[in-house]
């Protein structure tokens, strides 16, 4: 059970993915659905549950984007539910409103 309503949503993910000798590169995906404290992402790579990695996304009704921290909570698949860990203040306000929009939306 969840403790915040989730919102469908379709949007494009970059995820920083650690990788040998110390570098790091990047991997691309989508964004399944939205909600206060976490998000739903299809990546064709392979995340372990209970990882932090930094993750892009442009949330809909904005025109910036979001860099967070989040940590990878379950997975079936290559769907991964991830939780927000580390947000900038307006980031959070920001995703605060874009959950307010998509529940106006949705419920029509």
């Amino acid at each position: 059970r969840r403790k915040f309503p989730r919102y469908s949503i379709d949007i494009a993910i970059k995820v920083k993915v650690p990788a040998a000798g110390g570098l790091s590169t990047y991997c691309f995906g989508r964004g399944g659905d939205v909600g206060r404290g976490g998000l739903s992402i299809h990546l064709p790579h392979e995340l372990l549950v209970g990882k932090a990695i930094d993750l892009t996304m442009t949330l809909p009704y904005s025109d910036r984007s979001i860099q967070c921290r989040v940590v990878v909570r379950n997975r079936e698949g290559f769907k991964y539910g991830v939780e927000f860990k580390e947000l900038r203040p307006d980031d959070h306000a920001l995703l605060m409103e874009t959950c307010r929009r998509l529940g106006v939306v949705q419920s029509i």
